[in-house]
């Protein structure tokens, strides 16, 4: 009787043929397993290239370049750390001079000139101001009223930049003196020139002879 034990050569064909159709569906199913495996490593491949690129382009837009706001010197050349230092040096001086005279102008009014400045020419090629004047004339007035109100401009004038030179101090105290005398001329003019108290003799002893000052003096800035 035929079975699963028969060993009859029928019996054995059919168990051979039986057995061998797992088998060679088991082989392709591992070929195709192994195709699938090869063509993601390939892919992964491909991926690591554009990764590659992608870094490479990351890295050329990374690449540096020169500043072109860097101070350069009249030849195009850019400048090194100690001359850019110093441009930056002459730039703030250049700044804080024409505050200083912008300031004495302001005050002075109709008094006051034009101001003029003494220049530096920088490592760039540049011309900076490091030092300036402004002229004011400290005269005396047709009046004592007016010769006090003159000098009170003077002294505000010269005293107006926030760091006043030794010149400028100068100016300050020539025209107090001015006005101190212009006062002591007004005290008589009014008393319809009556004695000088012992006070107003002093204040007119103090003051100086011929103290109007020269038209067009200067007051200077970084004396």
């Amino acid at each position: 009787m035929h079975g699963a034990n028969c060993q009859c050569p029928a019996c054995q064909q059919l168990r051979a043929d039986a057995a061998g159709v797992p088998a060679a569906a088991g082989t392709a199913v591992q070929q195709a397993g192994a195709a699938a495996a090869t063509g993601d490593a390939s892919s992964n491949r491909s991926g690591s290239g554009d990764a590659d690129s992608h870094s490479g382009g990351a890295s050329a837009s990374n690449s540096q370049s020169v500043n072109p706001a860097t101070p350069k010197s009249p030849d195009g050349k850019p400048l090194n750390e100690a001359q850019q230092k110093e441009v930056s040096e002459l730039k703030s001086r250049d700044t804080d001079v024409r505050r200083h005279e912008a300031a004495h102008q302001a005050a002075g009014g109709s008094l006051a000139g034009a101001a003029s400045f003494t220049f530096e020419q920088g490592p760039d090629g540049k011309q900076y101001a490091i030092g300036g004047e402004v002229p004011i004339q400290v005269s005396r007035g047709g009046t004592p009223e007016e010769t006090i109100r003159n000098a009170q401009t003077v002294r505000a004038a010269a005293l107006a930049p926030s760091d006043p030179s030794g010149q400028d101090r100068a100016v300050a105290a020539e025209a107090s003196q001015i006005e101190q005398q212009a006062r002591v001329e007004l005290l008589q003019k009014q008393s319809g020139k009556a004695p000088l108290s012992p006070l107003e003799k002093a204040q007119q002893a103090n003051a100086p002879a011929g103290s109007q000052a020269k038209p067009g003096q200067y007051v200077d800035t970084y004396a």
